[in-house]
């Protein structure tokens, strides 16, 4: 969801960010709200309140749909159960490529799913993954897709691309508060001792000569997205954790195992004992800096919400937020989905020749009526790592100490939490102001299912004492500045990375546990939770069902 590279080698930001200073920031995007509340409270003159996901409405498929009968029938070529990247992605593939007849179903009032966004009078804001990764040679449909929305404006005479500086994340772009004052970069330099720098350094090399590493055809051991790389290469790392594979190297500083915590926590919501190495070596070794943008990354107020908006604008006719999809079960020689519209109250039912279910595992097996009375094996394995999402809307930027200014990426060293980005960082208009801070914290730990229900049954007032406590650490005047702050529950964030679970059976099992009219296309399929891993699902499903329609995709 929240992710952050790892290693930022180049610095060129400020002066793209002088050159652009006289122009207009190109923002767009789906500015939305966030569902229903469940909560509200204004100590403190602080408003706010939990906003989505639909919990009520989800659990209800948990626990079984008790509705009268479809009062309706329809009828079209394709239905797409989930209005994530993934849904999107077989969507914009079935409609580039003329096939118009679908409809996409979204349980939430908002598309977009770990990519939705939110907006407020000064700003669009992120309620999940907030950054895309330059992407490299291997993830040629995401490259086209950023050329469609104008993110990449040409190649240059080597055929690399030429990114739209409006783009690409300003600076300062990421800093950490330790020991009182804040410093530039997320590895915890500041009081390091040469010990904690050489085996930084060695850790590099490793992770450097992993990413270099290439078979016989060429093929990257760690690509992104998965379905480019070496099958099976460096298969073993997935028998044992992250925490392992850095007590075998010798690497037992605490700064660099804080460092590399903070990256499985980040982006798979688990921690060093719990993530496979395989997926923690992923994270490092599978990409490669641009030769000319280093590391740095695309980024928009929204975050990922703005390339979601982009997705859907040429097929929001055929777009349905507030649709539960209950059942879909074989139907003459296609399907049949039973459809509860959470506004209206009605049911009705779509006869479809295809359906893709862009959807979490979990999900999956209480739609699919076969799954659903005969669940299979491999279902056991997918465990989802909780999320809590704050947005804190500013009267002004927070109170600052000493070192690094306010950047896009703030860090507190030792926090529960994995820190908050700024929503006007991208903006090119100088001085302070209001803003928006978005603060995210994952729930590593062996039993995700009890930290849902804590999370769940926890008061808004509670989440917002613990999210201001939290940043008072580095701000300690942050309560006087916020206005509002709403707080979103992820209970089923993203499938988590654990041991044998990236490379094993179980996750083999069901990428190809479905056949005929019925496909499923998510980002659980790669064993984690990336942008570019849910599209590459949702463009190959979309490739498959135009093939069993008669047409072709492009």
């Amino acid at each position: 969801m929240a992710a952050h590279l790892a290693f930022v080698t180049t610095r060129k930001f400020f002066t793209r960010r002088q050159v652009l200073a006289g122009s207009t920031v190109f923002v767009g995007g789906l500015l939305s709200g966030c569902g229903q509340f469940k909560s509200a409270d204004t100590s403190r003159g602080i408003e706010g309140r939990i906003v989505g996901a639909s919990h009520e409405a989800g659990h209800r498929l948990r626990d079984g749909l008790a509705s009268p009968r479809p009062s309706r029938t329809e009828r079209t070529a394709v239905v797409i159960v989930g209005g994530g990247v993934a849904g999107l992605a077989a969507a914009r593939r079935l409609n580039r490529s003329g096939v118009r007849d679908f409809v996409l179903l979204e349980l939430e009032d908002a598309i977009g799913g770990n990519s939705r966004s939110g907006a407020s009078a000064v700003t669009p804001y992120p309620w999940g993954a907030h950054y895309l990764p330059l992407p490299g040679p291997e993830a040629k449909e995401i490259r086209k897709l950023l050329t469609d929305v104008g993110s990449i404006e040409k190649l240059d005479r080597k055929g690399r691309p030429v990114y739209n500086e409006r783009h690409l994340c300003h600076a300062p772009q990421e800093r950490l508060f330790i020991h009182g004052r804040w410093q530039e970069g997320i590895f915890p330099h500041t009081g390091a001792s040469g010990e904690d720098l050489a085996q930084l350094a060695s850790f590099r090399e490793e992770m450097d000569r992993c990413r270099k590493w290439r078979d016989g055809a060429g093929r990257r051991a760690f690509a992104i997205p998965r379905s480019a790389g070496s099958p099976g290469a460096f298969r073993d790392l997935d028998r044992f954790s992250m925490g392992q594979f850095l007590a075998s190297r010798g690497w037992n500083s605490p700064r660099l195992r804080w460092y590399v915590e903070y990256a499985c926590r980040d982006d798979f919501g688990t921690g060093l004992e719990e993530t496979s190495a395989w997926a923690g070596v992923h994270y490092y070794a599978g990409r490669e800096p641009d030769p000319e943008y280093g590391d740095n990354v695309l980024t928009w107020p929204e975050g990922n919400g703005w390339l979601t908006a982009r997705m859907a604008e040429d097929i929001q006719g055929r777009v349905r937020s507030r649709h539960l999809v209950f059942n879909v079960e074989p139907s003459g020689g296609g399907v049949r989905a039973d459809v509860y519209d959470v506004a209206g109250g009605t049911t009705h039912s779509v006869e479809a020749r295809e359906a893709i279910l862009a959807c979490p595992v979990f999900a999956a097996v209480r739609i699919w009526r076969p799954w659903r009375e005969r669940p299979p094996g491999f279902v056991r394995a997918f465990r989802y790592a909780p999320w809590l999402v704050a947005n804190l809307h500013m009267e002004g930027p927070p109170d600052e100490g000493t070192g690094v200014p306010l950047s896009w990426d703030n860090v507190i060293y030792g926090s529960e939490s994995l820190g908050y980005t700024t929503a006007t960082h991208q903006s090119l208009r100088t001085g302070g102001g209001a803003t928006v801070l978005t603060y995210y914290r994952s729930f590593p730990g062996e039993d995700p299912s009890a930290v849902r229900r804590e999370m769940l049954s926890t008061p808004w007032t509670t989440h917002k004492d613990r999210v201001l406590a939290d940043l008072a650490r580095a701000h300690p005047e942050i309560s006087s500045r916020v206005k509002r702050l709403d707080v979103m529950l992820y209970g089923h964030g993203m499938v988590r990375p654990e041991i044998g679970f990236v490379c094993g059976g179980d996750l083999r099992s069901a990428t190809a546990s479905l056949h005929g009219p019925v496909h499923l296309a998510h980002s659980d399929l790669s064993g984690f939770s990336l942008f570019e891993e849910a599209f590459d699902w949702g463009t190959k499903t979309g490739d498959i069902v135009l093939a069993r329609l008669g047409k072709s995709g492009r």
